[in-house]
């Protein structure tokens, strides 16, 4: 019996200490979720203490408080998220119940890759440098998607399916030329609509530079002096640093304007030749560059395509002499549009243009059925134009090349 007694004290005892400690614990402050270890106190690199916590090791920031003050200096409180701004110790969630890995706000307000400040049509924003220029005067036209022509040719049903699915999606405008350089075929849609050539001007300056030095006018070694009303502040390249009244060949000069479309280089081209030099050259061609008196040079997809005749037509009768174009055109460092949009992409010599809302591209493919392709736009932003010319391409090379493999 008195053992009995004894033992049930003894419980009693036990119960009533388990009963305060369980108390002691619900009253005391819970620990911090991550705790920053004293410097030299080991266990996680770096003077960081490693918790066991859902499953993995999480270690603490050292200077995390100091990290938050930085960025407080960039950021006026209340106009972005900052990492650090966690709650004082003794009020964060216990360890588990944070956010998962990936899903705290970041330091800047940042969009994920390809959502960053978007332009007008929801999508990203020009990368080309010139697609931020002030557009010149050009006679407006309303993008009205043209009756279907009542008879497509065969060879030419596939693109102009895609031509016109484009066009209805587009939210500017299209114009697209497309030549069967082997049988002379031609697809056109919209093909006398007015743009801006943009940096596609700088093809019909070169053949007419050509064309001069064929007619003994200039040589490739003539030197054009630098001016001051030469320079451009956009796609300047190595002019922006060169002084005003050097000299540079015209054979470096052609070189610039077509690798890497630069736009001094054009311009003095375009003045050594005059305007009316140009306009003559061009109109010989079939495709005339005439200047208005607001300054700008309206061109048309088919005044484009005629440029390109010329250079197939250069390349049939008189190889070397297109070579020295072609050869340039080949080491273009502008990969995009018609070329990214044909699948053999190595067979493509194009020359794009990015001005102001005008986004075109022009081309020929040398493929075993060559042919030429022209596509300009207006209105679209570049991101929709990259895609749309792209789309067109894989069309064109659909309708010539299934047609010579007999679909």
């Amino acid at each position: 019996m008195q053992r009995a007694v004894t033992a049930g004290i003894l419980w009693g005892v036990v119960g009533l200490a388990a009963a305060v400690g369980a108390a002691w614990l619900v009253a005391r402050p819970a620990e911090p979720a991550i705790l920053a270890s004293p410097a030299g106190s080991g266990g996680a690199p770096d003077g960081r203490r490693a918790q066991q916590g859902a499953g993995r090791e999480v270690y603490a920031q050292p200077a995390l408080a100091n990290r938050a003050e930085q960025v407080g200096e960039l950021f006026p409180a209340g106009s972005a998220p900052l990492v650090g701004q966690a709650e004082p110790v003794g009020q964060a969630e216990p360890v588990g119940q944070a956010e998962p890995v990936g899903q705290a706000e970041p330091v800047d307000p940042v969009e994920p890759v390809g959502q960053a400040a978007v332009d007008r049509a929801g999508l990203p924003p020009a990368a080309h440098p010139l697609a931020d220029y002030q557009p010149m005067h050009v006679e407006p036209v309303e993008p009205i998607i043209p009756a279907p022509p009542e008879d497509v040719p065969e060879l030419w049903r596939p693109l102009h399916e895609t031509v016109y699915a484009v066009a209805v999606e587009y939210p500017g405008r299209i114009s697209v030329v497309a030549v069967d350089l082997t049988t002379g075929s031609r697809y056109e849609f919209r093909a006398r609509d007015p743009y801006l050539p943009a940096s596609t001007f700088k093809l019909p300056v070169a053949l007419c530079v050509l064309e001069a030095i064929d007619a003994g006018e200039m040589a490739w070694n003539t030197l054009v002096t630098y001016t001051e009303e030469d320079y451009e502040p956009v796609g300047a390249g190595g002019f922006a640093q060169a002084a005003f009244g050097s000299r540079w060949t015209v054979r470096n000069l052609v070189d610039r304007s077509l690798i890497s479309s630069n736009n001094v280089a054009v311009k003095m081209l375009a003045r050594t030749l005059t305007w009316d030099g140009l306009l003559a050259c061009t109109t010989a061609m079939g495709g005339p560059v005439t200047r208005t008196e607001e300054g700008s040079t309206p061109v048309s997809a088919a005044d484009e395509a005629a440029w390109w005749l010329r250079l197939w037509e250069l390349s049939r009768e008189r190889p070397e002499l297109a070579e020295q174009l072609l050869r340039p055109l080949r080491q273009a460092t502008y990969r995009g549009r018609i070329q990214a949009g044909t699948p053999r992409p190595e067979l493509v010599t194009h020359k794009f243009g990015t001005y102001a809302g005008y986004d075109h591209d022009g081309g020929i493919v040398w493929a075993e059925r060559p042919y030429a392709l022209v596509v300009l736009t207006y209105g679209g932003g570049e991101y929709l134009a990259d895609r749309a010319i792209e789309r067109i391409a894989a069309a064109a090379w659909a309708s010539v090349m299934g047609d010579a493999a007999g679909r």
